[in-house]
């Protein structure tokens, strides 16, 4: 077996999650996996093979078949999956043991540190929240990306039905996190963004969600601290002219809204935002058009009702 001769521990791929303005919380299994790991994976597997046949060697210990039997699924003419963990009848411990007799010290579970299954039951909560408290950058590297995809849609959070910004309140010794953080907003660019989403009813039932489309777009860039003064205006001169309404979350995160969202499908709901300037610009090319519609089907369910 050929050994790897190069190991790259950091990349550009390392803001993905930021770009969407999106997080997987632990609730969404498959879409995390696909956003985080096979959006961010496969081209740059593509890029290292450049069309030649490959072999993908994961480590899934020998506990852990069915995930095996899963990958198998996606073994092509090209690449084929392999297990060798599971091939030596090595758990958890075993490969845990001999890692430790190479280096000394043991690898935690996950390298990801805004893994959303790492916050999804106790033992690994507390042992992810320690590590944020003896390194606190890579606790506000993970609140930085909750906190932009938090921004653009207020329902979104890490921890399955939580925001790991409340857990790190709760724990009430990282502090130093936190002003890990609030030092990392204050030097990068923000920009304002102006989030539309449209919520279409389900087809089998009218009365629940069935799917939802977003635009993103950036309309200012610049300091922290203009941005907040540029949302701030916007939202005192709408205010006053009766055209929008501003509110400050639970999440403290100030929105300034001109259509919000309504109890009946379709709906739509558009509002400005500040939020570091790392998620991208994105809209489907016929959003417009779905707004349109929206907004005329949004109207009529007001009427009718």
């Amino acid at each position: 077996m050929e050994s790897p001769f190069r190991t790259v521990c950091s990349s550009r791929q390392e803001s993905s999650p930021h770009l969407s303005g999106k997080c997987a919380p632990a609730c969404k299994v498959q879409r995390s996996s696909v956003h985080s790991k096979g959006a961010a994976l496969d081209p740059v597997i593509a890029r290292i093979t450049r069309g030649q046949p490959y072999r993908h060697v994961i480590g899934f210990e020998a506990n852990e078949l069915g995930r095996a039997a899963k990958d198998t699924l996606h073994n092509t003419d090209l690449r084929t999956g392999e297990y060798p963990l599971i091939e030596w009848g090595w758990d958890r411990a075993a490969a845990n043991a001999y890692t430790e007799s190479v280096i000394g010290t043991t690898i935690d579970r996950s390298a990801c540190t805004f893994c959303p299954f790492t916050f999804s039951n106790r033992s690994s909560r507390t042992a992810a929240l320690e590590r944020f408290r003896a390194e606190p950058h890579v606790g506000a590297s993970a609140l930085l990306m909750e906190r932009i995809a938090i921004a653009l849609n207020p329902a979104q959070g890490i921890v399955a039905g939580k925001r790991l910004i409340d857990l790190v309140h709760e724990h009430g010794q990282l502090g130093s996190v936190l002003d890990a953080l609030d030092a990392d907003l204050d030097q990068r660019e923000h920009a304002l963004y102006e989030v539309r989403r449209i919520l279409r009813p389900r087809k089998t039932d009218p009365t629940k969600l069935g799917n939802a489309a977003r635009s993103v777009r950036i309309r200012g860039r610049g300091s922290r601290g203009a941005m907040d003064d540029l949302l701030r205006r916007l939202a005192d001169e709408g205010v006053r002219k009766g055209l929008i309404e501003a509110e400050t979350g639970e999440d403290g995160i100030l929105r300034v809204y001109q259509h919000r969202r309504g109890p009946v499908f379709p709906t739509v709901e558009r509002f400005f935002v500040v939020a570091p300037a790392l998620a991208h610009e994105k809209e489907h090319e016929r959003f417009d058009q779905w707004w349109a519609d929206a907004r005329r089907g949004a109207v009529q369910s007001a009427v009718a009702a």
